[in-house]
């Protein structure tokens, strides 16, 4: 059965794996996720129409990356790769400007998770490059992402979309 870091994860593989249009083109995928609470994981387990996905959740990570503010967990993911994390924080990003407009509370919300998954993009990119190296990419949608816009994935564009969340977090606080 495939790991993921944090629940928030989990929820976040889950919608990517049967969203039809990229981050966000999916329903809530908790109204068809049984979560069962073991003594060392969760375990989710997605069903609905050609779809059925179960991942376990340690729950050491989930305690470790709640102590730590991490929303995704520590480490880099082996289920969601680079150009969806990508997609992701522009989603995220998207939904919190749209919410800034209309003053809605959840901009700061949006605005952290967009944060969270910049940053988890990031943690792809080897020390001394300048660029996410392909393995970082393995699923479909992060793939043709990169094929089709690769100036998304270099460090100065990585490091800058993370600054602009941040300072956006920043100004709805």
């Amino acid at each position: 059965m495939r790991e993921a870091r944090t629940l928030a994860e989990a929820y976040l593989h889950i919608s990517l794996a049967v969203a039809e249009s990229g981050p966000g083109g999916a329903p809530d995928p908790r109204a068809w996720t049984t979560v069962t609470e073991g003594r060392e994981f969760w375990t989710l387990v997605f069903d609905r129409g050609e779809h059925h996905i179960e991942l376990r959740v340690p729950r050491a990570g989930e305690v470790a990356a709640r102590r730590d503010g991490s929303t995704f967990g520590s480490g880099v993911s082996t289920l969601v790769d680079a150009g969806e994390w990508v997609l992701t924080g522009a989603a995220y990003a998207r939904q919190a400007l749209e919410d800034d407009l209309l003053s809605a509370s959840g901009a700061a919300d949006g605005w952290r998770l967009a944060r969270d998954a910049a940053a988890e993009a990031l943690k792809f990119l080897p020390e001394d490059a300048d660029e996410l190296p392909l393995p970082a990419f393995w699923t479909p949608l992060g793939t043709s992402t990169r094929e089709q816009e690769p100036e998304r994935f270099t460090r100065e564009r990585l490091e800058s979309d993370l600054a602009f969340y941040q300072q956006s977090l920043d100004g709805v606080l």
